[in-house]
């Protein structure tokens, strides 16, 4: 075994190398995940993270002791946030401020007050916590290290148009802001610009001027509360309030971000394996059909020499066992010094603190057992065909293959389109119709592989670039700490500078369909907006009406509904109202729960009418620094963001993750050269007596070539076929297997990534010709005409 392993170590070596890439990535999925959740787990204890939380627009701070005898909850307690603007920094602070430089978004901290031995408390990576009634802060650690803070120094918050002074003295996390964005639409973080900042309450009470007050209430439960009949009892008693909504922990959104970021860790994890042992598979059972009909006169002389059947078959399953042995150890050793990095990747990017966790074996013993398991079968059922031998038949070599005219070969015109040395290729493939067959089904392996990832590029204009290219149109946006009257709110923005503003009203709201409720945001925006514009998946646009509103794609699942249904809207603040609405548009839009209105449908289900908490604003791009410094410390403005900065922020992004795409693409262009080299390695052993005639004859190399190079682009061409439905069929499957709460992925597999998957195919042909062209060139045909076959 090791000797003819040794004198095949290309097709074996591939095919160990397929294997190890598919449980190496198994193996560092899988760590991560395990890392990943023991630092999650050790985070929200240490934090002491609620179990409920309650939001309304103002209650009194005591209400939290009548909370805490509600049955199921053992304690609770109330606590202040607010979005608040963060002033221009000192020029000797050695500081960004965001306001120079050309940058136009000014940061926004959302602000949470603190209670000593309390919930959801701050984890510390550098300094103390506020001294109770002084005018001290914990930075968000992604603020305080993109900023670059030091302890203590100041920095100004801005309330109602008033600066005021804190004391910088740590930088934290909570669970809370492990994933801190805006608004779902921006899908990605942007700590440097937006993120989390912890006070004493009475500090933060002062500040806001909400002295005794308080907007959220945290609850931890008993074991075995009943949380939905728990949060029915607090709707009807923070009613009076304003109550807004009443969640699960796990149900916050920086959690949830985090869980499914888990769960898809651990589905990859579960699939990848799979796909790479199925190529491995086709490999490994074309490469041992291949020697095992070498072999043949072997194996009867072994029969009848007394040899049992069944060792002989062991002995080949020793290939398999060899080849996915070595893999699946290679593999997960690979994923053990692969896996801290990718660990640290995750930590960093939603922030968790690093815990020490022991490394268990548990991943390599699983993954090589599993390689072995799979490859060996493989192995034996190749050598299964040996059974029906006797071995008188077995030591007689196998009887020459038919010479009969294939299919395509039947077909008129069919010869015409190939020299003598391509019909060779032709008949070669048609005479071997099962390894064939394994082939092309390798390389539709390949192909869809390849066409996937190379499609995963248009995720990103779905998430990132459709929403802030087509749906959004504004320079800048102008958000407030409240609602205000429609008349005020377009005062404040307006200038010479300003050549259109449209007002935005966004509230909470609860819509019920046939297959459930959702909580969500609605926006109410003018009937013909320009610079909120929305489209349907055929890329129409959709315009809010007088009456009804308009769903995502993922609403409408979520609800049930589809154009034309109704829908029940909830409303519960400033006061409680219900209404019945028609859907009156889909749009292609995949990720979050934002419906949209008209200013008059808003009117028609809630009090919010002839009210914004946002305006939309275009002006030319001198006076945009300029309108946002002024706009920023307005009173009433929470915070002034910039569409272009963020637009420029993606495209970094994606200049960053470009290189890490086409490593990925590449993967699958490797994976498509594996199985179409082997393949025309082992067209090459068969026809090398017949390519020696043909140099003898005066045929040169580019000639003789075309015995083996017809045949791939033949068996590759064939494989787009089936390869093409294949990945449609995968695209649906990721699509609806990744689909979560918090979004959808719609089928992401496009034509222009169906046609540069076939390209990078091709170019896998490309590469496996130019090997066997230097095999042929390095053929001595004398030498090769001398032995027998």
């Amino acid at each position: 075994m090791l000797r003819e392993i040794k004198r095949s170590a290309a097709t074996y070596g591939i095919c160990i190398g397929i294997v190890a890439i598919g449980f190496c990535g198994y193996t560092v999925l899988s760590i991560a995940s395990d890392r990943l959740m023991a630092s999650r787990d050790a985070f929200f204890e240490r934090t002491a993270f609620p179990d409920m939380f309650a939001e309304v627009e103002e209650a009194p701070a005591a209400l939290a002791g009548q909370l805490a005898q509600l049955p199921g909850v053992s304690s609770a307690e109330a606590r202040l946030t607010a979005l608040i603007s963060v002033g221009r920094l000192e020029e000797d602070s050695g500081q960004d401020s965001g306001q120079d430089s050309g940058q136009i978004s000014w940061p926004q901290l959302k602000l949470t007050s603190i209670a000593k031995g309390g919930m959801a408390w701050p984890l510390l990576f550098n300094g103390l916590t506020p001294q109770p009634g002084a005018r001290e802060l914990i930075l968000g650690d992604g603020f305080f290290q993109a900023r670059k803070f030091r302890l203590g120094q100041e920095i100004k918050l801005i309330n109602q148009g008033r600066k005021v002074s804190f004391t910088v003295v740590g930088s934290g996390i909570s669970p809370e802001n492990i994933y801190l964005v805006r608004t779902i639409n921006e899908m990605l973080p942007d700590p440097a610009n937006y993120d989390a900042a912890f006070l004493d309450y009475e500090t933060l009470a002062a500040f806001l001027g909400k002295e005794g007050l308080a907007n959220e209430f945290l609850l931890r439960l008993e074991a075995g509360a009943d949380k939905e009949e728990l949060k029915e009892r607090l709707e009807k008693i923070l009613e009076p309030y304003g109550f807004r909504q009443a969640y699960e922990g796990v149900d916050q959104f920086s959690v949830q971000m985090l869980q499914q970021e888990l769960t898809q860790l651990g589905r990859v994890a579960s699939v990848m394996p799979m796909l790479f042992l199925a190529v491995a598979a086709v490999i490994l059972y074309i490469s041992l059909g291949r020697l095992i009909e070498q072999q043949r006169v072997q194996v009867g002389t072994l029969l009848a020499l007394g040899i049992r059947m069944k060792a002989i078959e062991r002995h080949y399953l020793s290939y398999g066992a060899f080849v996915g042995g070595a893999g699946g150890l290679l593999g997960g050793l690979l994923g053990y010094l692969a896996a801290e990095p990718l660990v640290n990747f995750y930590r960093v990017y939603f922030r968790l603190p690093e815990i020490p966790v022991t490394l268990s074996p548990k991943y390599l013993i699983q993954g090589t057992a599993a390689a072995l398991l799979f490859c060996g079968a493989i192995a034996w059922f190749t050598a299964g065909s040996l059974s029906r031998l006797e071995p008188a038949e077995a030591l007689r070599p196998a009887a020459p293959k038919t010479s009969r005219l294939s299919l395509l070969e039947r077909l008129p015109g069919f010869r015409r389109l190939f020299t003598v040395p391509g019909l060779m290729a032709v008949r070669s493939l048609s005479r071997n119709r099962r390894r064939s067959a394994l082939a092309l089904t390798g390389i539709a392996f390949a192909y869809m592989i390849t066409a996937c990832l190379v499609s995963m590029y248009s995720l990103y204009d779905v998430f990132l670039f459709d929403y802030l290219e087509k749906t959004q149109r504004q320079d800048l946006a102008v958000y407030f700490s409240r609602p205000v009257a429609a008349g005020a709110a377009l005062e404040a923005v307006r200038g010479q500078d300003i050549q259109r503003a449209e007002g935005i009203m966004e509230f909470a709201v609860t819509l019920k369909g046939p297959s459930g409720k959702l909580e969500a945001a609605i926006q109410g925006i003018p009937g013909d907006s320009e610079l909120c514009r929305l489209y349907d998946e055929n890329g129409a646009r959709v315009y809010v009406q007088p009456e009804g509103l308009v769903l995502s794609r993922f609403m409408a699942g979520q609800l049930g509904v589809s154009a034309g249904d109704l829908v029940e809207t909830e409303v519960t603040y400033p006061r409680k109202q219900q209404a019945k609405v028609p859907v009156t548009g889909i749009i292609a839009q995949y990720m979050g729960s934002t419906a949209y209105m008209s200013h008059e449908a808003v009117a028609g289900i809630s009090s919010y009418n002839g009210a914004y908490t946002s305006v939309l604003l275009t002006a030319g791009a001198e006076a945009r620094p300029r309108l946002a410094a002024s706009l920023a410390e307005a009173p009433a403005v929470s915070g002034v963001e910039s569409r272009w900065e963020r637009l420029e922020k993606y495209r970094e992004m994606m200049g960053m993750m470009n290189g890490v795409m086409a490593m990925m693409c590449m993967l699958g262009v490797i994976i498509g050269f594996a199985v179409i080299y082997i393949s025309s390695l082992i067209s090459y052993e068969e026809l090398r007596r017949e390519i020696a005639a043909m140099m003898m004859l005066g045929l040169k190399g580019n000639q003789c070539l075309e015995v083996i190079s017809t045949g791939q682009w033949l068996l590759t061409i064939g494989a787009i076929i089936p390869g093409v439905p294949m990945t449609l069929a995968a695209s649906r499957l990721i699509s609806r297997g990744m689909a979560s709460e918090v979004f959808i992925i719609p089928d992401f597999v496009d034509a222009p990534s169906l046609i540069l998957a076939l390209g990078l195919t091709f170019l896998a042909v490309y590469f496996s010709s130019g090997m066997m062209l230097k095999k042929i060139k390095a053929l001595e045909p004398v030498d090769l005409l001398r032995e027998r076959e």
